[in-house]
């Protein structure tokens, strides 16, 4: 549903918001040499700049005296419970701070250091992408970029910088592929939306090997070397792809011609012989994102929104509330559904997307017309942060997407579409701007002038994991802008030059 609502907003507005960016990230800025930072948004004086430490930084109750040895302005603050701390200063970002830490009277730490900004840890534009980009992943050392009106997957080194393509794969005219997962070291499962087919490719030489499709909706199978027939309506826009064992879960949007519900979704099973051996229904509308969390699949329902052609807003549609059905993986059978009712309070809090989970089991989910996001508890199925108390990235007020979610190590990155940002929140205590992420990564066009007309509409993002026997500095977050078609990167270990 992310590309179709895409293609939906920007049929209805048009070239009027349709920009590029083809600014850098700019130079300047200090290399941190610890937990301890001096951050600010970016260069110029009057700036807000928190100078603090991580967790763990400091001993908890310590004495930390912050000098700004341009100024000579001193601030004293304790360290924390948890050992970290961030006065704020208002100077500019050229100045020197002096940082000492004392604990029962010994001086523990005396460190001086330059501001980092934010914004030098985005670089834009590092490629050109295809049309109507839908999504990232990333294995290993190379970044799978899926192009939905391209018919096709573009795969790059991201060993190298910027990122170098490496080959191609492409999928027959029409499919507008949309969500890909990997089987085995070779092959992928990728779910074309249009084309009611699944695409089985090889992530290697970019053959495609195998199409799945039902004779009635087969049209032209080029470039695919083989076709596998499986029963009418096995797809209905095939939105999600996730593979467990050998079975291959492909969720379904299920809509009209006028992209709005055919009553509920559901979810084909396939084992890896690639032929039907199940069918799920789910509990609500627009099937979507999937996680896994053995033994046990989390499938989400979007529901819906509406759009008034006469004053040009949208809405919750309160016919299709979201949900999240818990599928148990050894019976293919859902064992309990976590609804997720809607507020009239907070008709724009609706259309979740990107089902994403923390460690110990937390789901995230970030919101189709504003920057918030909605929480559950799947292991105990209930809604933590629903449409009536959602966590506020942004606001409730404005057009906004948080379009896509990625953790790692405790912090949760969104992509703002509408904003043009990059957003970090603290899944500890559910706080967004934690320290050293003071503002969000401004990753487009708006985020460098929040008045423009123009945004670039960053979408998707995706985490490189730590890669073992492969020792690499730069970039560990890489991100896709949606209307300028653009290839991004952010080091949010905030180690830039």
């Amino acid at each position: 549903m992310r590309i179709l609502l895409t293609v939906l907003f920007f049929s209805l507005f048009g070239a009027m918001f349709i920009g590029c960016d083809s600014g850098g990230s700019g130079g300047g800025g200090f290399v941190p040499t610890g937990d301890i930072l001096a951050i600010a948004e970016r260069a110029g004086q009057n700036q807000t700049i928190k100078v603090g430490g991580t967790e763990g930084s400091v001993p908890p109750g310590s004495t930390v005296t912050v000098t700004n040895l341009s100024t000579q302005e001193i601030q004293v603050t304790q360290g924390l419970a948890d050992g970290s701390f961030d006065p704020t200063f208002i100077a500019n970002t050229s100045d020197i701070f002096r940082i000492v830490v004392t604990n029962n009277g010994n001086t523990v730490t005396d460190i001086v250091i330059g501001v980092t900004l934010l914004r030098n840890a985005v670089e834009r534009n590092l490629a050109t992408l295809g049309s109507v980009p839908a999504d990232i992943k990333i294995r290993d050392n190379r970044a799978y970029v899926i192009n939905g009106f391209s018919n096709n997957i573009q795969v790059f080194d991201i060993n190298q910088n910027p990122p170098q393509q490496l080959l191609t794969i492409v999928v027959p005219p029409g499919s507008n592929p949309i969500s890909m997962d990997f089987f085995g070291s070779n092959q992928a499962y990728v779910a074309n939306n249009s084309g009611q087919s699944v695409a089985v490719v090889n992530i290697q030489n970019g053959n495609c090997e195998t199409l799945i499709v039902s004779a009635e909706d087969q049209g032209t199978t080029v470039p695919c070397q083989n076709v596998v027939n499986v029963p009418s309506n096995t797809f209905e826009e095939p939105a999600g792809v996730k593979i467990v064992g050998n079975k291959v879960y492909i969720s379904n949007n299920n809509l009209d011609e006028n992209f709005s519900p055919n009553g509920n979704g559901f979810i084909s099973v396939l084992n890896t012989s690639n032929q039907l051996i199940d069918t799920i229904d789910a509990s609500g509308s627009n099937t979507t994102s999937m996680i896994v969390i053995e033994p046990e699949l989390f499938v989400l329902n979007n529901g819906n929104i509406l759009f008034d052609f006469e004053t040009f807003e949208f809405s919750c549609d309160f016919d299709f509330p979201p949900s999240i059905d818990i599928v148990n993986i050894a019976t293919d059978t859902i064992i309990t559904t976590i609804d997720i009712p809607l507020s009239q309070q907070n008709s724009n809090v609706c259309l979740p997307n990107n089902l994403t989970a923390t460690s110990d089991g937390f789901g995230y989910m970030g919101l189709g017309l504003v920057g918030a996001l909605l929480k559950v508890d799947l292991i105990l199925a209930t809604v933590v942060n629903g449409p009536s108390n959602p966590i506020i990235i942004t606001d409730l007020s404005g057009l906004n997407n948080t379009a896509d979610i990625a953790i790692k190590d405790g912090h949760l990155f969104t992509t703002l579409f509408n904003s043009d940002q990059i957003a970090v929140l603290d899944t500890d205590t559910d706080q967004a701007d934690p320290f050293p992420y003071i503002t969000p990564f401004p990753a487009g066009i708006r985020g460098d002038d929040p008045n423009s007309q123009l945004f670039d509409g960053v979408q998707s993002l995706a985490i490189r994991p730590g890669v073992s026997g492969i020792d690499f500095t730069g970039a560990d977050i890489y991100f896709i802008t949606g209307i300028s078609e653009q290839l991004g990167s952010v080091d949010s270990t905030l180690q830039t030059q």
